[in-house]
């Protein structure tokens, strides 16, 4: 099989595994709200490298930290979901333009806009579960990765950055 269809078998072998070990963590931790949250940022974190993943894993979970908590104080104190939405998702996009958080802009929104919309009368407890599990989802997709970079060494088709030939077995 050439490299490159090989390397797309395991990049989305990894990714499955990865969002099966997230939903199956949350639902083993037992925390309210639903396991697709961590299996959606399990998929979403999970990069063909582990130092990619974890640079993806950590931008997420900040800007889910920032944008929940964000969305959370601005429904508690507004009591308008819409309200509390609109003016979230502008201070979110200006924030992190300021911070030059790019990369951040996206998760931050969908953040506020999910704990806002969804809050059901106890914003923080959303907040927090929420945040939750995108970090679990974060972790299992991290220590999938861990586990995938060591057996492709271990194997010996782990690829050299940019391309080139494998590296050699240790």
């Amino acid at each position: 099989m050439p490299s490159r269809h090989f390397e797309a078998v395991i990049f989305s072998a990894k990714a499955a595994v990865a969002t099966v070990v997230a939903a199956w963590g949350y639902q083993l931790i037992a925390l309210p709200g639903a396991p697709w949250v961590a299996a959606v940022s399990a998929v979403l974190v999970t990069q063909p490298d582990l130092h990619s993943s974890f640079n993806t894993s950590l931008m997420r979970v900040v800007a889910n930290l920032a944008g929940a908590f964000g969305g959370a104080a601005l429904l508690a104190a507004t009591g308008q979901p819409i309200l509390a939405m609109a003016i979230g998702v502008l201070a979110t996009g200006l924030i992190c333009y300021l911070l030059k958080q790019d990369d951040a802009l996206r998760p931050a929104f969908v953040a506020v806009i999910i704990v806002t919309l969804i809050g059901g009368g106890n914003e923080w407890r959303s907040s927090r579960d929420r945040v939750a599990a995108v970090i679990i989802g974060c972790v299992c997709a991290l220590a999938v990765g861990f586990l995938f970079d060591k057996l492709s060494r271990v194997a010996g088709t782990s690829r050299k950055k940019g391309g080139g030939e494998p590296e050699p077995s240790e």
